[in-house]
């Protein structure tokens, strides 16, 4: 054991102890993120080509345990502490991603993060499988743990960007900013609300089982 008789040599040794700490505390948040890289990808329906800056997003929903861990009183559904957190507003949602050092992802950082550049409809590719995404045709009825659909990651291995819950985003639907949207369809809904470029518009205030959000930064 070392005992240290300068304090100026004891003071820089736990403030080396706490940058490290923290160091290491960022290197395993962010090994949770992925790197999308800038650039022009092929948006929406109609493949328009859009340019996004590189950015990084959450590779798996925000789960009840994560957020419980954030916003007080808390209550996580029995067992179902590694299912995407539900029953949030946008503004819950905002704020747990403040609250953590990230935000929203914007609806085209969204896009691209769940379909690459190549146009595909969903994460996997053009065509639907009941066996990659979480969706009335997977037969489960309800949300699942995160990550559960290996096989329907984005290009980018970004997973359930296609069903198991709509995720908020930062954006709007029209020019009035009454409504907010969320993205990638849910078990509740089928393939056709489950492609890369679905959205459903709903006030900031309201919440359902079926949405929930991811971060990026």
């Amino acid at each position: 054991m070392h005992i240290y008789k300068d304090k100026s040599v004891l003071l820089g040794v736990l403030v080396l102890a706490m940058i490290v700490a923290h160091a290491s505390f960022t290197s395993a948040r962010e090994k949770e993120m992925v790197e999308i890289a800038g650039g022009e990808f092929k948006s929406g329906a109609a493949l328009k080509a859009i340019n996004v800056k590189t950015f990084h997003i959450d590779k798996y929903e925000v789960t009840q345990e994560k957020i419980a861990k954030s916003i007080k009183d808390w209550e996580i559904p029995t067992g179902k502490e590694d299912h995407p957190a539900t029953e949030v507003t946008y503004f819950d949602a905002e704020a747990y991603c403040k609250s953590v050092g990230k935000r929203l992802p914007t609806a085209l950082e969204w896009e691209k993060a769940a379909r690459g550049d190549d146009g595909r409809i969903y994460p996997w590719g053009n065509d639907f499988d009941s066996a990659k995404a979480n969706t009335v045709e997977s037969g489960a009825g309800s949300t699942v743990p995160v990550g559960s659909f290996k096989s329907g990651v984005s290009p980018y291995g970004v997973h359930d960007m296609s069903g198991n819950v709509w995720e908020w985003v930062n954006g709007w639907d029209g020019n009035d900013k009454k409504y907010r949207i969320v993205m990638g369809g849910s078990f509740f809904d089928n393939a056709k609300n489950g492609k890369v470029f679905s959205v459903l518009k709903s006030i900031p205030d309201d919440s359902h089982t079926y949405v929930g959000f991811r971060c990026a930064k």
